[in-house]
């Protein structure tokens, strides 16, 4: 769920906002009228970027029959 907030607002809200960020929500800061950041949790900021390096190792290898296991089990400590 996206929510949009003023940045005075969020500010004079922060804990508020922290608490409904915890539980899954997203907030989309404003700077007069202007989406400007957006404000997720932590573990859907780690999911992103998992996603994301994901992405890249499949750009990276792009052609290849596949990514070594040995790569990937580098890169995460497995």
């Amino acid at each position: 769920m996206n929510n949009t907030l003023p940045m005075t607002e969020a500010r004079i809200h922060f804990g508020e906002v922290v608490k409904r960020v915890m539980t899954g929500e997203r907030i989309v800061l404003e700077k007069g009228g202007i989406p400007v950041a957006t404000i997720i949790n932590r573990e859907e900021l780690e999911d992103l970027e998992d996603a994301l390096e994901l992405l890249r190792l499949r750009e990276k290898h792009a052609g290849e029959r596949g990514v070594p296991l040995d790569k990937i089990a580098s890169k995460y400590g497995v």
